[in-house]
């Protein structure tokens, strides 16, 4: 039996009246979909942290649109949505790089036969051809939906929908991946594109996916201990920049020459004023910051600053 009642019977109100009922019942499918997220929150962490990643990949093609939404389909516990995009994603990402390759005539064959005809040309290699032809099996076994498929448990699914989506982005990740080197356009380009992104969620999620590329691209500890509530920092400085009624300062440190926009409140704002700072006056200063969900400083506000 399919039950499909997602929506009222609005033919049995007046057209004048059709959209506050509307209106109502989107509202309620809304509190549906916020408790059936709330209550399945954690699997859906736990599974994001499941899939291995690529981190950045400089020559794609549109094979990255579907591993995206497979990667989101297994991530809310849709694995055969998961499993059959991914094995379309397969297929064309082996078509792109039989071109990249130099052989396009084997676009317009089979999956099978391409993979062999690769490996055979020896242009890749065996454990390359393992992991994409599992992938082809287990499509295929998906595809056809046949009896086999059809009797799986939801815990076989979801291991051959996580096993096809690590086989495919752990052979993007050798064939197409990143060198160990990376140089400063490569570096603004992966920050820039983060922003960028049509799979980005809202801003908190920039700043997550900055901090953890920054982690891996130049190997920095930008996180602090899960365990660090608050950093207070003092140093010297040079003040870039002085803002006493937007309650704003811009600070250098002299060391490292890394700038610092540093806020107060305005019931401060007298103290500062009496302070007289100017442009590039040499201070003394203790900072602080609260450290926010991610591990990473967030406002940072003045606990005194003085003229050297």
């Amino acid at each position: 039996m399919y039950i499909d009642f997602h929506k009222y019977n609005y033919n049995l109100v007046s057209e004048e009246k059709r959209s506050e009922y509307e209106k109502r019942d989107k509202e309620s499918y809304k509190i549906v979909l916020q408790k059936w997220f709330d209550e399945n929150l954690d699997e859906i962490i736990e599974r994001k942290w499941e899939i291995n990643e690529i981190h950045y990949l400089k020559n794609i093609s549109d094979f990255i649109k579907l591993i995206r939404e497979a990667e989101q389909l297994y991530e809310l516990g849709f694995f055969t949505g998961s499993i059959a995009l991914v094995g379309v994603a397969s297929e064309d990402f082996l078509k792109f790089l039989a071109i990249n390759l130099g052989k396009p005539e084997y676009e317009n064959i089979t999956q099978y036969n391409r993979l062999n005809n690769l490996k055979n040309d020896n242009l890749i290699s065996e454990s390359t051809h393992l992991l994409l032809d599992d992938i082809r099996s287990i499509r295929n076994d998906c595809l056809h939906y046949n009896q086999n498929f059809k009797q799986k448990s939801e815990a076989d699914l979801k291991s051959d929908s996580l096993k096809a989506l690590n086989n495919l982005k752990d052979t993007l990740k050798q064939i197409l991946g990143e060198t160990t080197d990376i140089n400063s356009n490569d570096f603004t380009s992966i920050i820039t594109g983060i922003g960028a992104g049509d799979d980005i969620k809202n801003s908190d999620e920039i700043a997550v996916k900055v901090k953890n590329a920054v982690s891996h691209l130049l190997k920095f500890p930008i996180a602090f201990d899960p365990k660090t509530k608050i950093q207070v920092k003092t140093s010297d400085f040079k003040v870039r920049d002085i803002d006493i009624n937007d309650d704003e300062i811009v600070l250098q440190d002299l060391i490292n020459k890394i700038p610092v926009i540093v806020e107060f409140p305005e019931s401060e704002r007298e103290y500062y004023k009496e302070k007289s700072l100017q442009e590039n006056d040499k201070v003394t200063a203790t900072l602080f910051s609260i450290i926010d969900q991610n591990g990473l400083t967030a406002e940072w506000r003045l606990l005194d600053i003085d003229k050297i």
